[in-house]
């Protein structure tokens, strides 16, 4: 997918950056950084990876989901590792959402 218009988007996340215990809104894209025990509520995730934390809404297009609880939005991309869905059950490797 195409990446969101920049008119939409207000926070960028990049390669290189570490974000922890941070919350993030659907004005946010992920484009490499690092998110460790995160909430993700809405925006896109083109790159990057997800440790831990909570993906509540928004669109997964890239990048890596690890160990985290995925409670709603869509999965359009990316490698999925492990995690939880959002029934509560433990979902192995390459089985997301």
């Amino acid at each position: 997918m195409a990446p969101r218009d920049a008119r939409t988007v207000s926070r960028v996340l990049r390669a290189g950056e570490l974000h922890q215990k941070e919350r993030f809104g659907p004005e946010t894209a992920n484009r490499g950084a690092v998110l460790l025990e995160c909430e993700w509520d809405g925006g896109v995730f083109e790159s990057g990876m997800m440790l831990g934390g909570l993906f509540r809404a928004g669109t997964f297009e890239g990048g890596v989901f690890w160990g985290g609880v995925w409670l709603s939005g869509t999965w359009a991309g990316g490698t999925w590792e492990h995690g939880f869905g959002p029934d509560g059950s433990y979902r192995p490797r390459t089985v997301h959402p």
